[in-house]
């Protein structure tokens, strides 16, 4: 089962922009056949991505199914894109958008990238950049006014490149056990 309808990287073009992306590295990514696809309930080995990126816990497939099947009986919120090299069948790259409904701006719809990953075997390929744009163009499908995303300040020039511009005071406040600076609190 898939997270979202895959004909809508189809309308979108998204195989285009990877085969123009993996079109401007000669090296031993044309040895590769990487497919853009959406998170699929037997994507478990996701996980083992994501811990690239972060601390992710010890999730279970039970887990892992039950978190998927909440997330697909949403419809238009989660968009989970994927990176499949299928000549391995392992996920190697991914990105979440995240679209939450406003009543602001005439009930429209606001966009936000989380968790964008690239195995460290395939950075520096031109494929973060990929799966950003692809979400910025099913965000701007689906409706979004805007689309936001936090990232560290050694990632700023990254989403630059994609269109983002900066903007302060981010705050936030955690629940997971991590330590906040007494300057945030």
């Amino acid at each position: 089962m898939d997270l979202f309808d895959r004909s809508l990287l189809e309308h979108l073009a998204v195989d285009d922009l990877l085969n123009s992306t993996i079109q401007k590295f000669n090296d031993d990514l044309h040895k590769s056949v990487l497919h853009a696809r959406p998170l699929k309930s037997d994507d478990y080995g996701y996980l083992d991505l994501l811990r690239q990126l972060t601390k992710v816990g010890s999730v279970g497939k039970y887990e892992f199914q039950k978190k998927f099947s909440r997330m697909a009986a949403c419809p238009e919120t989660y968009f989970i894109l994927v990176l499949e090299d299928e000549s391995t069948g392992v996920v190697i790259a991914s990105a979440t958008l995240l679209v939450e409904q406003k009543f602001i701006h005439d009930c429209s719809k606001r966009g936000h990238i989380e968790d964008v990953i690239v195995d460290s075997a395939y950075r520096g390929k031109g494929l973060g950049r990929f799966l950003v744009e692809a979400l910025v163009r099913i965000g701007r499908h689906v409706g979004c006014y805007k689309i936001t995303l936090d990232c560290h300040d050694d990632k700023v020039g990254f989403y630059r490149k994609s269109g983002f511009q900066l903007q302060n005071n981010m705050m936030y406040i955690r629940f997971d056990g991590h330590e906040q600076s007494k300057s945030s609190v």
